[in-house]
Parts: structure tokens; sequence; C-alpha cells
């Protein structure tokens, strides 16, 4: 016999101080009772005599008996008394279901999983009755599916519940994670099982070696080639052309030829056959132009026995054109500057034709102050002085722009020194103004961010278009600048690209920092990343569409391929590889407390029933006694 939840020790310890506590309220009880006597030295000696006779016993030993009893088998109930021996009361096991992506690889009518999950039932059932088991799922991440348990039929269903997931594994979380499972469970340390391929998608997470690990593995055809993923951004040279790259990768032993089928918004390219070697990645570029959103599909043919990483879908945004609506009376000017730029497009009007909210993202105002103000994001062009949304200073003939602000957003780039301007609006500072540009005299340039009953502005205190500023490098460079923070979302930098669920990386630029990122998923929830060395890394557990946004740059991350596993693992060669024999009549330790709690229960009940309703009588009856007995002093007065 042994003790299961306390040492000897403890359940002595525990024993003799409870039973010390019971004793003394029993000698207490019996050792103190009021008498009345009729002067002092009749009550000290009467105490004093009364109180040593009553101390050399208990008046009712077999009620400290039956409590004391009960009170052992109680503790030995919660000490959990084991009747055999240790070895024979039972193990604890780790069953470590692989549910990676690999294992929805097809096999005939079924998958890999579904192997998997006859020999994970079969293990299970051949397992002793008072062995316990977790079952853990484990592919990029490992997570318990029950609790320690030697009920069989959770263990069941926990099984038949597994399905592949789109992460590739990560045996060796897997096995460090049933390593602690079994170091916590503080019970006899069994074997950890793993059912599965063995295949990881890493070489570097070749798992260590793992002490009472058992492999059992199923077969699977290495032969498989996928789409790894597809990038896709805008040309710089037209607003609407995009450019994608198309990846492809032979994870199998043998070449493969395949035909790679793209399509987008019902039109379909023309198919390209793609030949790849053994272990070979390559690739398709592709250039087509579009104004309208639309899903752009990859497929390869012919199918292999992994269907899921053969098709590849990605949602293109519509073109993000900036409309600008001039107002100006001189439009053959400031088309070549406006129309030269892709990602723009203007619709010139004539000054009295001026709105305040036309069908467009931004207006430029030039020369003139209209009566009510524009709804819009606007561009000013040297306004006049009494109606100019920045109040004017003093205005300045034959200036010299010589500072270009470059510590903010719109002066970055802007490096030309000593332009001459033949005449300068020199601007008031103002709180919420920003300065680009400045002479000695002040700021010709300014920016006024927007409030909630004024948008965005900003004012040129000067002519650009004016002689030879029209062919200045920095003219086209400021007005790119004032429009990008005047509606930046027209001038952000699209990107999109497909890949595989779980760890993702982008590189950023040498501009980008933690600080300036948002990250969120298709649900517009907050995704948790990381920036290590100018590369942002996240991780995906489910098919999600993760929008990466900076300052000027829009990254979508269609994170919906399966992650794939292209190394085989090879567990050392003293690890058992077959399922264990089933044990139907294993010896295995009694487990005494329910019936020691029974027991000791009963115990206590008896107890009461034949001494704990009598007291409350017998104390009514000594003291009617007491009550109806002569005092010492009427007994010396009847003498």
């Amino acid at each position: 016999m042994f003790f299961l939840n306390l040492t000897l020790g403890e359940f002595a310890a525990l024993l003799a101080a409870l039973s010390g506590i019971i004793t003394a309220l029993y000698l207490l009880d019996r050792a103190k009772r009021k008498r009345i006597v009729s002067t002092l030295r009749f009550w000290v000696d009467a105490s004093r005599v009364d109180e040593q006779r009553r101390r050399k016993r208990v008046r009712d030993p077999w009620s400290l008996a039956l409590q004391l009893l009960g009170l052992l088998l109680l503790l030995l109930a919660i000490a959990q008394l084991q009747w055999g021996s240790r070895e024979q009361a039972g193990q604890d096991h780790v069953l470590l279901l692989d549910t990676s992506s690999w294992m929805a690889q097809r096999n005939g009518a079924s998958n890999l999983l579904d192997e998997a999950k006859q020999k994970a039932l079969a293990y299970v059932a051949s397992l002793p009755p008072r062995d316990r088991l977790i079952v853990m799922r484990t592919d990029g991440l490992t997570t318990p599916a029950t609790s320690f348990t030697n009920d069989r039929k959770q263990s069941f269903q926990a099984i038949a519940a597994s399905q592949p997931s789109f992460t590739a594994l990560n045996l060796r979380q897997g096995l460090e994670s049933a390593t602690r499972a079994l170091h916590w469970s503080g019970s006899g340390r069994g074997e950890i099982v793993y059912i599965g391929a063995a295949r990881i998608a890493n070489s570097d997470d070749m798992p260590a070696a793992t002490p009472g690990l058992r492999v059992v593995t199923v077969e699977a055809s290495s032969e498989n080639v996928g789409i790894r993923g597809i990038g896709l951004r805008r040309s710089e040279s037209a607003a609407n052309l995009w450019e994608a790259s198309i990846a492809l990768r032979n994870y199998g032993a043998q070449a493969r030829n395949v035909v790679l089928h793209v399509r987008f918004a019902g039109s379909e390219f023309e198919p390209r056959r793609i030949s790849l070697q053994a272990g070979e990645s390559g690739s398709a570029e592709y250039r087509f132009s579009t104004s309208g959103a639309g899903t752009l599909a990859a497929r390869i043919t012919p199918g292999d026995s992994l269907p899921s990483d053969d098709h590849a879908e990605v949602e293109l945004p519509p073109a993000g054109l900036l409309q600008v609506a001039v107002f100006s009376s001189r439009p053959d000017a400031w088309r070549p500057l406006l129309d030269s730029n892709p990602r723009l497009h203007a619709i010139y009007s004539r000054p009295d034709q001026y709105t305040p909210h036309p069908n467009a993202d931004v207006l430029l105002l030039d020369g003139m102050a209209p009566q009510s103000p524009p709804q819009l994001p606007s561009l000013w062009i040297m306004p006049p002085a009494k109606d100019s949304p920045v109040p004017v200073a003093a205005t300045q003939t034959d200036a010299i722009l010589n500072r270009w602000h470059t510590e903010t957003p719109l002066g970055a780039g802007l490096h030309s020194k000593e332009l001459r301007l033949p005449s300068a609006e020199i601007f008031e500072s103002v709180t919420g103004g920003i300065p680009v540009a400045s002479t000695d005299e002040g700021p010709v340039v300014v920016a006024q961010g927007g409030t909630a009953d004024r948008a965005r502005s900003a004012v040129i205190g000067f002519d650009p278009m004016n002689g030879p500023l029209r062919f200045e490098v920095s003219t086209p460079l400021l007005f790119a600048n004032l429009l990008r923070w005047l509606e930046p979302e027209s001038f952000r930098a699209f990107q999109l690209t497909a890949g595989a669920v779980g760890l993702a990386s982008v590189p950023l630029d040498a501009k980008e920092s933690a600080q300036t990122l948002k990250i969120v998923d298709d649900r517009g929830l907050a995704v948790p990343f990381t920036v290590r060395n100018g590369v942002l890394q996240l991780y995906t557990v489910r098919p999600s569409v993760v929008r990466v946004l900076s300052n000027d740059r829009e990254r979508v991350l269609s994170l919906t391929l399966p992650g794939m596993a292209e190394f085989a693992w090879q567990p050392p060669a003293a690890t058992p590889r077959e399922l264990p024999r089933t044990y139907w009549f294993a010896p295995s330790a009694l487990d005494l407390w329910k019936w020691l709690a029974a027991l000791g229960g009963l115990a206590l009940l008896i107890e009461w029933l034949f001494f704990g309703q009598q007291r409350p009588l017998r104390l009514r009856r000594r003291t009617a006694r007491s009550e109806s007995s002569p005092s010492p002093r009427e007994e010396l007065a009847n003498k």
C-alpha cells in the first residue's frame, strides 16, 4: 500500500495534530463545572478536588474513539491510499496527433489524417485502464484537446474531431510541450507518442532527443507541386498597370511538368507549361492593365494528392487615381505638370464655375479666393492677400527662397537653394501651420491641418508656373508632396502578396519603424507583430487577409495558402515505431479513497446518533440535579 497525495510524514503530522486537538476538547469539556459554595475557602478546596478527580478519565471514551476513527479514515481518503504498488498505479501518457497541412494529402478516398486517427484510436485502446492520457494536436502550434484523463470516450471524441490545419508542422515545439505536460502531471511518467507523417517545415526545427518517445508514422507520398505565393504591385509607369509574379515549387523527388492557368475578372491568360526539377522553385511573370477591382486566380494542372496548394486567389482593389479639380483661367499652363503624373486625373474648369464640393478628391485654386470655402482638401496658388486662408504679412518682389523645411514629410527630397521668385507673399506664423519653404523674411509655402469645420489646405505664395520656375526640378516634387499630404490614401504605394498561413516576414523600408505601422486582419482586429533588423514578422493560425499600413505604403497579405513541410524527419534508430500491445488485464493498484471516505463518514454519523443527541439531555439533567441539591450553607444550617 502507498499514499498517492501525501507522504507518510505529512499524514502522521496531520493525524497527531488533529487527534490531540479533539482529545484536548474532550478533557476540557469534562474538567470545568459550576459550583455554589458558602465561603471562598470551601469553593477553592471543592473546585481543586473536583478538577483533579475529573481529569483522570474521559466521561465518553467510546464517543472519542469513534471520532478519532472517523478522522483516521477521512485522512486516509484525503491521502488517497492505494492498495498495491506504485508500479501498478498507472502512468501518464501524451498523444501528439499531427494535424498539419501535410496531413490533408489524399490517399484514395481518405487522407493521411484519417489514417493517423485510426492508429491513434488503436493506441488509446491499448493502454491499461488505470493509465491517464492527454491528447494534443500539433501543427504550427501545439494545443491540448483534452486534459489528463483515463476516460477513453473523451479521448476518442477528441481524436475524431481533429481536422487538418493550414500550418506546417513544428515538431520541436510539439515535443517540448509534451515533455512539459508530463513534468506537470505529477504522476508516473509514461511515454510520448507522435502519430503523423513526420514532415517538418524547416531543417532548423529538427527536434532534440526526447526520452520515452514512440513514433508511429503514416506513409505519405512526397510528390507534390504547389503554388508557393503570388506577388502583385502597381507599375510605376501607369496607374492601371499591374505586375504579377506567381511562384511554384516541386516538393517531390521527381521532375514534374505542370500547366499554369491564370484568370482575372473572367478573362483568362494563355496557359503556360512549366517544368520543375526535384526540389526546384520557379515563377511566372504577368503584366496586365485594369482600372477596376477583381480577383486574380491561379491554378495548376494536373492535380496531385495535395489539392489545397494547387489553387490561389488574390483580390485586387480598384485603380487609385487622384481626382484633381483645377479652377484656373490658364489650364494650358497646368497640363504639362498635372497630366504627366499617371496617378493624377485633372479636371479643368474656369474660376466662375467654382463649386465648394465638386466630384473630385482635391481642389486646386489658381489665383482666386472664393466666397464659400472649399469643403475638400485644397491647394491655393498665390491667392489675393486680403482673402488668403493664411494671413499675409507682406508682399516681396525679387525674393529668394533659401530654405526647405525637410524635417517634415512636406519638404522631403527638396534641396535646391536660392530660387529667385519674381513676387512672393510672406505669410504670418499661425497656430497649426506647417512651414514648407521660407525666405529670410518668412514662410512662402504653408500647410494647415484640417479641423471639424475646415478641410486640409496648403498655400503657395508664389506662381510656380511663371518663368523659369516651371522648369525647376523642385516644382513637380513640391506638388507631389503637397498632394500626397492633402490626400494620402490616393498616393499610398500598394502591394499585394498571397502567401502561406503561419509565419510571414515583410521587409521594411529604412524610414519605416514599428511606431509607424498599423496591422489589422480581415475582421478589423489588430494583429501582434515584431520588427527585427528591418523585417516585420507576424504569425497567423488560420487563412486571413492582413493589411500592413505605414505612412505612404499599404501591403495586403493574403495568407490563404497552406504552409508546406519540405523536410522528412527521421527519429533515432532506437525509437519504438510500432503500436504497443493491448493490456486488457494489466495489474493495477486499487484506489480505496471512496470506501475510506464512506467509512469515515459512517463512523462520525454513528458517534452523533449514539452520543451527540444525548449531550443536551445529560446537560439538562446535571443542571437540574445541581439546582435541586442543597448548598453547603443549607447543609450547615440543617446541622
